[in-house]
């Protein structure tokens, strides 16, 4: 894997481990799901940040995970394929965590 890429070579086979992908093939159509998926969550949380500034939070990565997981079973299905809302409940509320935090740290004590 190229070092331009938002995972780390750990980050990549933990993310495949965790979807139960063991081959290589797909490895390009996983490298598109994270990065549109990262940009996604991000930009979610905060306009102004990159998938980056989030990437070493844990919760991030494992939102990240969920959503590429679910992307790459679900892709070319339609509506005839029942999907559980579970991993979108996560990721929001991750979602909202990170947000939360983001709005608490650019807070000043101006009214103190």
């Amino acid at each position: 894997m190229p070092d331009d890429k938002l995972l780390t070579n750990q980050q990549f086979e933990t993310l495949k481990l965790y979807c139960k992908i063991d081959q290589y093939f797909d490895d390009d159509v996983l490298n598109e799901l994270i990065e549109s998926g990262a940009s996604e969550i991000a930009h979610a949380i905060s306009s102004t940040k990159q998938p980056s500034d989030f990437i070493s939070d844990h919760r991030f990565f494992v939102a990240l995970m969920k959503y590429v997981e679910e992307d790459y079973y679900y892709r070319g299905t339609g509506s005839e394929v029942m999907r559980f809302p579970l991993q979108n409940t996560t990721i929001n509320n991750v979602i909202s965590q990170l947000r939360a935090e983001e709005v608490d740290s650019n807070e000043t004590n101006s009214y103190d």
